[in-house]
Order: structure tokens, then C-alpha cells, then sequence
């Protein structure tokens, strides 16, 4: 029986997005192949713990697959910027794991939160590694290749130069986090802001200003660092897999070896999709977003371009999405809602669900959007609508155009351009045979064993080769 260590940022029940879907269904189905499987998965660094002495480790069974977790926190650490893509201390808990398991090679489908580190402990270890790149991350601080400004990126620059107009901001704590930290760690500090600041020769921003400073030099240096240390530790993978040409392409350009890079896309677990291929009866056209609630999926996108049609438009839009994750992006949207057009009322926020639901609910949909800002890859929401014959409107950028073919299976609009999105949707809503041909024209999609097939070929080709 081979052994397969699989990685993932984070993982189940918690964390329920497409790369988690992806290593969940890759590690079942290696199960039921005779493969023994281990999941190693990190939580995000928690603000609250940022002053425990080191690693935090658990264990536990999911859906049949067995998972270990590490957690580390990383704020206020002067080694917080590098630790982000190299972690010495999570290699040494990575080092445990792999004596304790045993495994015959590792399959990286993120390293976010683990750090490359793992790739140099397998690599020393004699473990062939395969990464099944899911986003940017390994040419991205960031991850989705996209500036503050909204515009897309291909990549660091000479120095990184313009990576650091990207992340060593967003790696500031609030000045209200720094003032919460301080005052956990320093009680005496509760006291010292009732003094005047003449007197004391103390201010929290001045504090704050010093921490930033201080903290500034090490951001500079590790996130110009950043590009060469992952791009060698990718180069020593024994396979590196691709969803997309576009991500091959840019891969390629930033540096990775383009002998090492095998262009796999996703497959999905299409059986119960297909038996929700029948659409429930309705009199209006029900547009659905299913989703993270965040910026960089565009709802705000969609929302506005919902509420731009015409007040009396047959159609209403569901979104799916945990209001919880990012709050205040959630409570945005609701507000944006309400703003008092007539379409406010066919807007409804439907929470979360199973992942067992997905095709029941694409079932009640007449067409999903997907308004990202960013490449995306392959989102798995997409290939899974068009498992249930649900057509697509999707931002016209590579990844999810590769997948959706403007009039053929879907629709595309510009990207950030909520005027080309509301006229996409007007189409569905005044062509009356628009739906239905766009759902003829849907083509069977690429399932998970499919996918696992080409991956099992990977793993002869680098264990052959680590011989």
C-alpha cells in the first residue's frame, strides 16, 4: 500500500472552499484505490494567539479521512514577513508528521499557512513532492495577482518592487488590534494612557508609528526575498500540476521550470450534480451567486448590476455565502441591497449549506454568476453548474474563460464593469430562448476520477525517478 501525505492552507469542517473540496474528494478516491491517505492542514494565524511559545497541534477524522492540524502564531513576530512563505518552526512539526506517517510522497495542494519549509523537509527526506497549484500563491504575496488598484498583475517585478505596494501593508495590524495586543501583554499600559502624554512622554501612536517602523525594514527585505525562495522550492518538486493554460503561462514567466509543469484541470465528483440536471418549474429567472462573501469575488459586482435593471424585470437573485467569514464585507452587501431600488426586494442572502446540497440548489437556479476580480483558475462552483446543466455569466478573464465560451455555454462580461454584467443579464431575462441554449450547448464535465488518474501517473513518473 503506498502512503500519500496531502497539504492543504486549511480544511475541513471549518474551511469549505474549492481547494479544501479538491483535497478532500482526491484523498477519498486514493482511499478507495488502496492508498493510506494523512491531510496535514494549518489554521490561519489567530490575533489572539499571537503570544503562545510555539505550535499548537490536533488531530482528528473527517468524512472518513484522517487530518492533522498545526497552528502557529505569526503576528507581532519579527520573523512574521518570512514565516509567511518559510517557517522553520512548521518544518520541525512538518518533520514529525512525515517520520510518524511514512509516506511515499507528498502532494501539495497549498503551502499558505504551512510555508515552503515543508517542501525542504520532503525534499531532504528523499520525498518525491507533486504541487497541484490552486492560486498564485507561489508567485504571489497576495495570492490572486491583483493590485490595490483592482488592475491584474503578472507577477513580481525585478526586487519585488511592486509587491511591496501590495502586502506590507495589509501585514500592519490595525493601530486597534496593536493597542489590544499591547494592553494583553503589558496590563500597566491601561494605566499609563490616563496619564498625559507631556508627562508619560508616551502616546499610542507614537507606539504604534515605532512598532510599524520597526517592523518595516524586515517587511522590506523578506518580501523582496520572497520570489526566489519559492520559486527554488518549487523547482524542486518532482511534478508540478496546472488547472489552466493561463496559470502554466505565468507560472513559466515567473520563473518556474517549464519541464516540471503538467496541465491537469479539476475534476469534480459529477454524479449527484447530474441527477439535479432538471430544473425546478418557476415563473421568473433565478440568478444565484454561490460563494465567499468578499471583495474579490465581485458580489458587490453582481448586486449593483441586479439592481441597474429595469424595475420590472422578471427575476430574482439568491445569494449563498457565510456571513460570518468577513462580516463587515457581508454587512456591506446587505446595505448596498437596500438601497431603496425596486429590485431591493428580489434580493435575498441565503446563507451556507452542505456541500451535499450543491446540486439541489443549482437545481432551483436558471443561471449562476461568477463576477470574480481576479483570474480564479478554475472555480469547481463553475464546473459543478455546468455538471447541472446550469449555464454561467463569469468575468471574460483567463481561467474562467478558458472554461465558459461567450454564447456557447455562458455568457462573459468585462471585468470590474458592472454595466457589462447588467446587460449580460438583461439578455437572460428578455431573450426568452437565451436559457435553454445555452444549457443544450453544455458538454459533460471532467470528474474527480479522471482527474486522480492523471495524478496516479505523476506518482509513478516521480517515484520512478526518486529511485
Amino acid at each position: 500500500m503506498k502512503r500519500v501525505l496531502l497539504t492543504v492552507h486549511k480544511f475541513f469542517p471549518q474551511h469549505k472552499a474549492g481547494t479544501e473540496v479538491l483535497t478532500l474528494k482526491v484523498a477519498q478516491v486514493l482511499q478507495r484505490r488502496g492508498y493510506e491517505t494523512l491531510v496535514v492542514t494549518a489554521n490561519p494565524p489567530d490575533l489572539n494567539a499571537r503570544y503562545k511559545s510555539g505550535p499548537e497541534t490536533s488531530q482528528y477524522e473527517y468524512e472518513g479521512v484522517k487530518v492533522r492540524v498545526v497552528e502557529e502564531p505569526l503576528r507581532l513576530k519579527n520573523n512574521r514577513f518570512s514565516n509567511e512563505y518559510y517557517n522553520p518552526s512548521i518544518r520541525g512539526y512538518f518533520a514529525s508528521v512525515a517520520a510518524d506517517f511514512a509516506p511515499d510522497l507528498v502532494h501539495i495542494f497549498h503551502a499558505q499557512n504551512l510555508s515552503s519549509s515543508i517542501i525542504d523537509e520532503s525534499v531532504a527526506r528523499g520525498l518525491p513532492v507533486v504541487i497541484s497549484a490552486t492560486d498564485f500563491w507561489f508567485i504571489c504575496p497576495v495570492v490572486q495577482l491583483k493590485r490595490p488598484d483592482g488592475s491584474i498583475c503578472r507577477g513580481p517585478a525585478p526586487l519585488a518592487v511592486n509587491c511591496l505596494t501590495c502586502y506590507t501593508p495589509a501585514l500592519f495590524p490595525p493601530a486597534s488590534e496593536f493597542q489590544a495586543a499591547i494592553e494583553k501583554k503589558f496590563p500597566a499600559f491601561k494605566a499609563l494612557e490616563n496619564v498625559p502624554a507631556p508627562l508619560s512622554g508616551f502616546t499610542l501612536d507614537a507606539a504604534y508609528a515605532a512598532y510599524k517602523a520597526s517592523k518595516l525594514s524586515g517587511a522590506v527585505s523578506a518580501t523582496m526575498a520572497r520570489p526566489n525562495v519559492l520559486r527554488t522550492a518549487a523547482n524542486r518538486a518532482g511534478a508540478i500540476t496546472v488547472p489552466t493554460a493561463l496559470m502554466r503561462d505565468l507560472f513559466a514567466e515567473n520563473g518556474i521550470n517549464p519541464s516540471l509543469i503538467h496541465h491537469v484541470p479539476f475534476g469534480i465528483d459529477t454524479a449527484p450534480l447530474e441527477a439535479h440536471q432538471t430544473k425546478t418549474a418557476s415563473n421568473v429567472i433565478r440568478i444565484g451567486f454561490i460563494g465567499t462573501l468578499f471583495e474579490h469575488k465581485g458580489v458587490d459586482l453582481l448586486i449593483k448590476a441586479f439592481l441597474g435593471l429595469p424595475q420590472d424585470v422578471n427575476a430574482r437573485l439568491q445569494i449563498y455565502g457565510d456571513p460570518e467569514q468577513f462580516p463587515d464585507y457581508a454587512a456591506g452587501l446587505k446595505n448596498l441591497a437596500k438601497n431603496g431600488s425596486a429590485n431591493s426586494a428580489k434580493v435575498t442572502f441565503e446563507g451556507t449549506f452542505p456541500n451535499s446540497e450543491l446540486g439541489r440548489i443549482l437545481s432551483n437556479l436558471d443561471v449562476l454568476v461568477v463576477p470574480s476580480r481576479w483570474y480564479e483558475n478554475t472555480p469547481l462552483v463553475i464546473q459543478s453548474s455546468l455538471a447541472t446543466k446550469t449555464p454561467v455569466v463569469a468575468t471574460n478573464l483567463g481561467g474562467m474563460s478558458e472554461l465558459i465560451k461567450h454564447n456557447i455555454n455562458g455568457l462573459l462580461f468585462e471585468l470590474n464593469d458592472s454595466d457589462s454584467l447588467r446587460i449580460q443579464l438583461l439578455r437572460l431575462i428578455r431573450e426568452p430562448d437565451l436559457v435553454k441554449k445555452l444549457m443544450a450547448n453544455i458538454q459533460p464535465q471532467r470528474n474527480t476520477l479522471e482527474m486522480v488518474d492523471q495524478f496516479e501517473s505523476l506518482y509513478a513518473q516521480v517515484l520512478r525517478i526518486a529511485k
